[in-house]
């Protein structure tokens, strides 16, 4: 009897062992205790950024060219009241006469100007305006840009609206 015993100690040991290194016992049960974790919860508190509000971008012709490319970073340069800038990308050869200081005061009501490039032939870049004004208003014109040399050298702008 001491000797069954003795095996079947033995027997234990070796499948406990042979559990505790991973290797699978079949046909044995081998009891197991699953302790059951809380749910993780947080209280952190977390900031919603501020909204960011964007003016509305310049369109491009279906393809970028140097003419088109003037022409807009012309009215960037409005829009950000650099008029020494416009100016020198061709506003002093569109301005019709008065000098510097009539040009730039003429954009005093002018909050902002949304510019389309419609099309581009060549020189010619064709484009639609809406200039936003401090009163609320909008005005709309259409028209063309001549640039030569990264300068625009001519326009022709008639007021829609």
């Amino acid at each position: 009897m001491a000797v069954n015993a003795t095996r079947i100690a033995v027997a234990a040991l070796v499948l406990l062992g042979a559990a505790a290194c991973g290797i699978p016992v079949t046909g044995v049960p081998v009891p197991v205790t699953v302790v059951p974790q809380a749910p993780v919860t947080s209280t952190a508190t977390v900031a919603v950024p501020a909204p960011v509000y964007v003016q509305p971008p310049v369109s491009l012709p279906p393809r970028e060219t140097p003419e088109a490319g003037t022409v807009i970073a012309y009215y960037d340069a409005i829009n950000r009241h650099d008029y020494a800038t416009a100016w020198s990308l061709g506003g002093s050869r569109i301005a019709g006469g008065g000098g510097y200081a009539k040009y730039a005061g003429g954009f005093a009501t002018t909050v902002w100007d949304t510019l389309t490039v419609t099309d581009v032939r060549g020189s010619t870049v064709h484009v639609v305006l809406s200039a936003a004004q401090t009163d609320g208003t909008t005005r709309t014109f259409s028209g063309t840009y001549t640039v030569s040399g990264g300068v625009i050298v001519g326009s022709h702008m008639t007021r829609t609206g």
